[in-house]
């Protein structure tokens, strides 16, 4: 069985985003092999809307067997039990049997963004979190010259947040903004 890497960023359901938040919710699990480095950091992002709500740290990567989970991996992952724990992974996954593989990712150093930034700015960030590509291009704005447009942008990201800034210029602006100041910043070595 091929394992699935995550490398960037862990997708969750939404439902979970307030234990994640209130560090209730340590660990998902996963049907299947899965393979994350312990240490690396990630993005939390929730679903359907494809939000990051965080970042955090791999804590560590476990397989264990469906019939070999424990009152403490449920409780670990936001449940009461292992019975509330399987009952919601195979309505996830389907029916799951006692030999079926599982892979438990621990995360720790919970960090929650200033606000929730779409899966796909952030991928077109290099999974930079857009407030620090801000810092740094006002930091270094004469290096850069970004031209004013972006500078109005940037500066109002940096004093109301992004979706404030999003609802007064729409996100296509905003967005663009974020890009260039980023490119900027990578073709200077600044991030």
């Amino acid at each position: 069985m091929k394992k699935v890497q995550i490398r960037k960023f862990i997708l969750l359901d939404a439902r979970y985003k307030e234990k994640i938040l209130r560090g209730k919710k340590v660990t998902t699990i996963r049907y299947g092999a899965y393979e994350a480095r312990p240490g690396s950091e990630i993005y939390i992002v929730i679903t359907p809307s494809d939000t990051a709500i965080a970042k955090a740290r791999i804590k560590a990567v476990r397989s264990k067997k469906v019939l070999e989970l424990t009152n403490e991996d449920a409780k670990l992952d936001g449940f009461s039990d292992v019975k509330e724990l399987v009952r919601e992974l195979s309505k996830i996954y389907g029916e799951l049997y006692g030999d079926d593989e599982v892979t438990i990712i621990e995360f720790e150093d919970v960090r929650p963004l200033k606000e929730g930034v779409p899966l796909k700015w952030l991928k077109g960030l290099n999974y930079k979190d857009p407030y620090e590509v801000v810092e740094l291009s006002l930091e270094n704005w004469e290096k850069l010259g970004l031209g004013r447009d972006a500078e109005i942008i940037l500066r109002r990201i940096s004093e109301v947040g992004l979706r404030e800034a999003v609802k007064h210029f729409g996100p296509k602006r905003v967005q663009q903004a974020l890009l260039k100041a980023y490119h900027a910043l990578y073709g200077a070595g600044l991030i």
